[in-house]
């Protein structure tokens, strides 16, 4: 029912304030367990799916399935509990900047086909004392949280290591983990953040910061989809020399040709693509398995780009990949897509007599 009738409706309406006002219903949701209770009848057959099959270790956060939601769709930290109730094992919040900052001017986000986004929101937040008061009403949370790191636009290149550590220090108490986010393509000049020696500093200033709050908790860098080998290995190599945790691969993608399918008039628009895109999904799926390929033994993997289903997200874990995150799914197939997704899972582990989801990472991926 939701791609035959609601979703056609909700396409005709601006995609960000659609977005909006499905995050602040979940929020409202969050204000008495009554409410919360009833978001679960949105989730797959009406109730959230659990199995222990599902389990996995993500550098050392114990999550009960695979599923994340990513970096994007709650900015703010202001409806995770009711995510979960949908289904998730957790919520990667931000990206979090310093100080707020209303991102790119408006109209910013696009739905240029069903389940297919382009955005070029900016880094819109509302900082991080702002983020910090809204994950301060969750007490003894049954999810996990990650904390997307991003860093103002004004602020200059050889000042970014400590405005990501700033951030890191502030969110300290409520992260289970942290992911440092310089390859967005919708900020000028960020991706330049991804040069080896700008890099190294980051990522020593955000475990820095750890250290004096008591220390280090699991790290992740993310990582662009249109990045070369040689740029990769680079980012590898700064990752094993830190010890950081893994890889979140990948981003939206910023390929004119990519946008171009959707019409002629994306090709040269900023921003990225992201959702239910063959291209887009290829391309994110080969990140995750040349990373494997390189340094599955050293880094963790987290998986992102088109996933939808249980066949794409099987995909990205037989790539490589040990937990995933959804973004544009959510939109694309639905607040039922996390369960359908964890069931579809544990029917193939069911069918093909696989015990855990550790047996199958990377078994694809051409190691």
């Amino acid at each position: 029912m939701y791609k035959e009738i609601i979703r056609p409706v909700l396409d005709r309406l601006d995609s960000e304030k659609f977005h909006d006002l499905a995050r602040e219903s979940l929020h409202l949701a969050e204000l008495s367990p009554l409410t919360l209770k009833l978001v679960e009848l949105f989730a797959d057959g009406g109730k959230r799916f659990s199995d222990q099959r599902l389990r996995v270790n993500l550098g050392g956060v114990e999550l009960e399935n695979p599923l994340i939601v990513g970096a994007g769709w709650d900015k703010a930290g202001r409806a995770v509990m009711a995510l979960w109730k949908l289904g998730f094992a957790g919520v990667e919040v931000g990206s979090v900047l310093e100080y707020r900052q209303p991102g790119n001017p408006k109209p910013r986000q696009f739905m240029v086909a069903p389940g297919t986004a382009i955005n070029w929101l900016g880094f819109n937040s509302p900082g991080m004392d702002v983020v910090a008061k809204n994950l301060s009403r969750y007490k003894n949370p049954p999810f996990k949280l990650g904390i997307s790191i991003g860093m103002n636009r004004d602020v200059p290149h050889d000042d970014s290591p400590r405005a990501h550590a700033v951030v890191a220090e502030r969110l300290y108490g409520y992260a289970d983990y942290f992911a440092i986010n310089v390859s967005s393509p919708n900020t000028p000049g960020l991706r330049k953040l991804h040069e080896k020696g700008r890099k190294k500093d980051i990522v020593q200033a955000v475990i820095d910061a750890m250290e004096r709050k008591g220390g280090r908790k699991p790290l992740f860098v993310k990582v662009a989809p249109e990045l070369g080998h040689k740029e990769l290995d680079d980012i590898l190599e700064v990752a094993i020399e830190h010890s950081v945790t893994g890889i979140i691969a990948a981003n939206t993608a910023d390929v004119p040709e990519m946008k171009a399918k959707y019409g002629e008039r994306w090709r040269t628009q900023p921003g990225g693509l992201s959702g239910d895109d063959q291209d887009y999904r290829r391309m994110t799926t080969e990140k995750v398995a040349y990373i494997y390929r390189h340094a599955g033994d050293k880094l963790d993997i987290i998986g992102v780009g088109g996933i939808k289903d249980a066949e794409t997200a099987l995909e990205k874990i037989k790539a490589g990949a040990k937990a995933l995150q959804i973004v544009t799914a959510i939109r694309g197939e639905g607040t039922a897509v996390a369960g359908k997704i964890n069931k579809g899972i544990v029917e193939f582990m069911e069918r093909e007599g696989v015990k855990s989801i550790g047996e199958i990472v990377g078994v694809d991926s051409g190691k």
